[in-house]
């Protein structure tokens, strides 16, 4: 190498070398970019996700039909449906609504399904704080266990159908289902261990008993 292109390598390296510290030390001048998630943040995040963002599901129970065609559509089977007469009004009622969203996959064929042939009570929000210690805490059932909710006879208009607010239902299913369903599981656990420590106490007995004869 010649000593004019050496000079010309030594200048070229030390040219990029600054370059890329002037690109560093310009960001010293600029707002900060970080989002301080979930403390400091000028509006809630949700508030700035797109309008067709897919988060946990949720159901307008008081515009609900019962038609379970967002259960049929389902190709996972995460929904499920309960539908029982009444016998004092003689009426179908739903006594059961739950989603599990640990099983969803957002692909949204229950809300298309709900929206072009029934009332658009399921619907994605965007809610997706979903962090739990247990799946079951993932399971929102939109019907309190013992209660049951009367049907919705859908108008001809359907501008007419009352929706509200996309979220609130969503919230209120995961607060109840992070302080209910673990308690409801460890009830399920204890009642198992109880009846296999009959069992073990049983099998025991037995032992003895064949032994005789």
């Amino acid at each position: 190498m010649e000593f004019g292109e050496y000079l010309k390598s030594i200048s070229r390296a030390a040219t990029t070398i600054f370059e890329g510290m002037a690109v560093t030390f310009s960001h010293l001048f600029r707002e900060p970019i970080t989002v301080q998630y979930p403390d400091r943040m000028p509006r809630p995040l949700p508030e700035t996700l797109p309008e067709r963002y897919r988060g946990f599901l949720e159901v307008q129970m008081d515009i609900c039909t019962g038609c379970r065609r967002c259960e049929r559509s389902c190709p996972i089977e995460c929904i499920a449906i309960d539908l029982t007469k009444n016998p004092a009004t003689k009426k179908q009622e739903l006594t059961r609504f739950d989603i599990d969203m640990g099983k969803c996959m957002y692909c949204g064929l229950c809300v298309e399904a709900c929206k072009t042939e029934s009332t658009g009570a399921i619907r994605h929000t965007k809610e997706f704080e979903g962090s739990t210690d247990t799946l079951d805490s993932l399971t929102f059932r939109f019907i309190p266990e013992g209660q049951s909710h009367p049907l919705y006879k859908a108008p001809k208009d359907p501008r007419e159908i009352p929706l509200g607010a996309y979220g609130p239902c969503a919230r209120e299913a995961r607060e109840r289902a992070m302080r209910d369903n673990p308690a409801e599981l460890e009830e399920l656990r204890a009642l198992w261990v109880k009846e296999r420590d009959a069992n073990k106490k049983g099998g025991a007995a037995a032992e003895p008993a064949a032994a005789k004869a």
